[in-house]
C-alpha cells in the first residue's frame, strides 16, 4: 500500500509542473513569433512601397514592388551578374583573409603586451579614423583600376574591428587563469596558447564577423569608383541605364548576400565556441 505524500511535497510538485508548463509554453511563443514579426514587417513595407509607388507614378523614381521583384528574377537568373557576385566576393574573400591576418596579430601583439599597446595605440587610433573613402584616390594611385583598390579598402575596412576586439579579449581573460597556469609551471608560449587564444576566441570571432560585414559594405562602395567588374559596378551601370527597378534588386540581393555571409558566420562562431554557448 503506497504511503500517503505529505502536503507540502506535493505542493512543491505542483509548483514545479506549473513552472515547466510555462516555461515551455513560453519557449514555444518565442520560437513562433519572430517569423510572424518578420511576415508582418515585410507586409507593411511593400504595402508602403505599393502606395509611395502609385502616390509618385514615376517609375523612374519609384518602381513598384512587382515590377522590383521581376527585375530580381532576372538579376538572379542572368549570368553576368552572377559573375560578377563571384569576382566580388572572391575580392571580399582576398581582403578578409588579410583583415584576418593583420589584425588578429596585431591584436595579440597588442593585447598581450602593454609596451606595444603603449607604442601603437595612437598610431592605430588615428589612422582608423579617417574615413574609408578618404583612402580611394590614394589606393588608386598606389594600386590603379582593378582588384588592388577594392582588396585594400576591405581589408582596412575589417582590420580594426577584429584588432580592437583581439585586444579587447585578451584583456577580459580573469588574471586568475594566468596565475592557475604560471603556478602549474606554464611559460609563455604554453599560456598563451592555452590560456590566451581559447579566453580570447569569442571576442576574436565577433570582430571577425563585424569586420566581415563591414568589408562586405566596402566592396560595393569601392566598385561604384575604382574598378570596372564586380557587382557593384553592376549597380552603376543600372543606374547608368536609368533601369531604377534593377538597381533596387541589386540592392535587395546585396543585402540577402550579405544577411547570408553574416549567418554563416555566426554559425561558424557558435561551432567553434560551443564550450562557451553550453
Amino acid at each position: 500500500m503506497d504511503k500517503p505524500q505529505h502536503p507540502l511535497y506535493s505542493a512543491e510538485v505542483t509548483r514545479e509542473k506549473l513552472i515547466n508548463d510555462v516555461r515551455k509554453d513560453m519557449s514555444g511563443k518565442k520560437n513562433r513569433f519572430p517569423q510572424l514579426y518578420w511576415i508582418i514587417t515585410l507586409a507593411l513595407l511593400i504595402g508602403i512601397w505599393q502606395l509611395a509607388a502609385v502616390h509618385i507614378h514615376f517609375a523612374l523614381l519609384m518602381p513598384s514592388p512587382w515590377s522590383t521583384f521581376k527585375a530580381l528574377l532576372q538579376s538572379v537568373a542572368d549570368p553576368k551578374i552572377l559573375i560578377a557576385l563571384l569576382i566580388t566576393l572572391k575580392r571580399v574573400g582576398i581582403g578578409f583573409a588579410v583583415a584576418c591576418l593583420i589584425g588578429i596579430s596585431l591584436g595579440y601583439l597588442m593585447g598581450y603586451s602593454k609596451t606595444i599597446l603603449r607604442f601603437l595605440d595612437p598610431l592605430t587610433n588615428s589612422v582608423r579614423l579617417i574615413p574609408i573613402m578618404a583612402w580611394v584616390p590614394l589606393t588608386i594611385v598606389w594600386f590603379g583600376l582593378g582588384d588592388g583598390p577594392t582588396i585594400f579598402l576591405i581589408a582596412f575596412a575589417g582590420l580594426f574591428s577584429i584588432m580592437l576586439s583581439t585586444i579587447s579579449g585578451v584583456h577580459d581573460i580573469s588574471a586568475d587563469y594566468y596565475n592557475a597556469a604560471r603556478s602549474m609551471g606554464a611559460g609563455r608560449l604554453s599560456i598563451f596558447t592555452h590560456v590566451v587564444i581559447p579566453g580570447s576566441l569569442p571576442s576574436v570571432l565577433t570582430g571577425m564577423r563585424i569586420g566581415l560585414g563591414g568589408g562586405w559594405m566596402s566592396v560595393i562602395c569601392a566598385e561604384f569608383i575604382a574598378t570596372s567588374s564586380g557587382f557593384g559596378h553592376e549597380m552603376v551601370y543600372a543606374e547608368t541605364m536609368l533601369e531604377t527597378n534593377k538597381l533596387i534588386a541589386l540592392m535587395i540581393l546585396s543585402g540577402l548576400v550579405g544577411f547570408t555571409i553574416d549567418r554563416g558566420m555566426l554559425l561558424l562562431s557558435r561551432k567553434v565556441i560551443k564550450w562557451k554557448n553550453s
